[in-house]
């Protein structure tokens, strides 16, 4: 479990509890709502919004100034210029720290709705597609791992070992289409499916799950979880820093 992975128990506690009232397309909303009130409520108590102000203020001057500028004087533009980017620079370096650490529990919520959302084992006894790495590696689909996943059931792989005879039975845990060796950046976001022996010879497997679908109308790209997540959360953000005045 990567650092960004240690909310997600709490994530699917608070999800089941929404499935008795709520479809997916439902919860999906409710959580782009939560993520948009928590990340600019955090947001605007880090940040020094007196000061963004008083920096806006300025760089608007600074605008000012250059758009009324006539261009015959070049040192004057110069200094303009500069005036205006010294402001915008320092707006940068107020803003971005703030911005940064109220971003992460929207990272690690759209971590956790990609595993809950993003795709679907199949029914028990449909063949899924497996592609490996490296491409002429030796695999088998020797059973199936319905344990914990609610929607199908996933196949269970026979991958080749380090040494010869030696073989391992990976047994996706989630809906995950990607299965690989750990690597260094799993301590900050973790593969619910699990991972592959460090010590065989294939590095990856990649299964042809099926997406879910939220929404059963319009174009396939729209139906995922995506479009709605995140158009609810702009929207969403754009109120909250409107309604609360976060500069």
């Amino acid at each position: 479990m990567g650092i960004l992975d240690w909310p997600a128990p709490a994530f699917g506690a608070f999800d089941t509890l929404m499935a008795d009232a709520l479809g997916p397309f439902g919860r999906v909303l409710i959580w782009a709502l939560i993520c948009a009130v928590i990340s600019m409520l955090l947001y605007k108590w880090l940040s020094p919004q007196t000061r963004i102000k008083a920096i806006k203020e300025r760089l608007k001057e600074a605008r000012q100034a250059m758009a009324e500028d006539d261009g015959e004087d070049f040192a004057e533009g110069m200094k303009l210029a500069k005036a205006q980017l010294a402001q915008s620079l320092k707006l940068v370096g107020f803003v971005i720290g703030p911005a940064v650490v109220a971003s992460l529990p929207a990272l690690a919520l759209i971590v956790w709705l990609d595993g809950q959302y993003g795709y679907s084992c199949p029914p028990p006894g449909q063949q899924v597609s497996i592609t490996t790495q490296p491409e002429n590696a030796t695999i088998e689909q020797v059973g199936i791992n319905p344990t914990g996943l609610e929607d199908g059931a996933c196949p269970v792989v026979q991958v080749p070992g380090a040494n010869d005879g030696e073989t391992y039975l990976v047994a996706p845990a989630a809906a995950i289409p990607v299965i690989h060796q750990k690597q260094w950046w799993n301590f900050i976001i973790g593969n619910p499916a699990g991972y592959l022996p460090d010590d065989s010879p294939v590095t990856q497997l990649r299964f042809e799950l099926p997406t879910q679908q939220i929404i059963s109308a319009g174009p396939d790209w729209a139906r995922g979880w995506e479009l709605t997540f995140f158009l609810a959360l702009i929207l969403g953000s754009l109120a909250i820093k409107k309604g609360f005045r976060i500069e």
